[in-house]
């Protein structure tokens, strides 16, 4: 009997020993694991910290390339105008390049000194493409010229019958604020599109 109830003292203590063993290397774990994900988010905060001082004090350098590029809201399409060197950019901060070209529309997209990106947002599908849109109360086949401007080029066929009424009122401020679907290569991609009116 003695032996019996040694053996079941010495399994209760083993079974309290590996439970608490296992206890602590859990416990342990998921500290080690919580610590490590604080530590990167620190040394994320901290590389965005130094990404953001760098750029306060970043200046254009002489050999950086300036692209102007212009986003037609109606389409979403951007496109770039030209590209130049630095030139008189050259030496000037963030803040002093976006208080040059804040008269013409520009904003800075991206800045760092060997790149600058400034964009120009204007409310206008893409030049030289077909867009649908309405005219008088009826689906009608723009074409934009090279400014994005849109007009018509025949009235006798680019006007069609289908009547705004018959359509839904999502299609109809659709039609009327712009979107990409909307916008065409060419006046049979357009014509096509008008099927879904049909």
């Amino acid at each position: 009997m003695d032996r019996r109830k040694l053996r079941t003292v010495i399994l209760v203590i083993f079974t309290i020993l590996i439970f608490s063993l296992s206890c602590y290397i859990c416990v342990t774990g998921f500290q080690n694991a919580s610590m490590k994900k604080e530590l990167l988010q620190v040394k994320e905060k901290n590389k965005e910290t130094v990404k953001t001082n760098s750029n306060v004090t970043a200046v254009v350098s002489d050999k950086a390339k300036i692209i102007f590029k212009t986003k037609y809201d109606k389409s979403g399409e951007y496109q770039v105008e030209k590209e130049e060197s630095a030139g008189e950019l050259s030496g000037k901060s963030k803040d002093e390049v976006e208080d040059t070209y804040k008269s013409a529309g520009y904003k800075i997209e991206k800045f760092n000194t060997q790149q600058v990106i400034l964009v120009k947002e204007v409310d206008k599908y893409a030049p030289n493409k077909y867009v649908l849109g309405i005219k008088n109360g009826f689906i009608a086949i723009y074409k934009t010229d090279k400014a994005g401007n849109m007009f018509i080029e025949n009235e006798n066929t680019d006007i069609t019958d289908i009547k705004t009424k018959r359509l839904k009122e999502e299609d109809i401020k659709l039609l009327t604020k712009g979107d990409k679907y909307f916008q065409c290569n060419t006046r049979e991609e357009a014509q096509s599109r008008l099927e879904d009116y049909e």
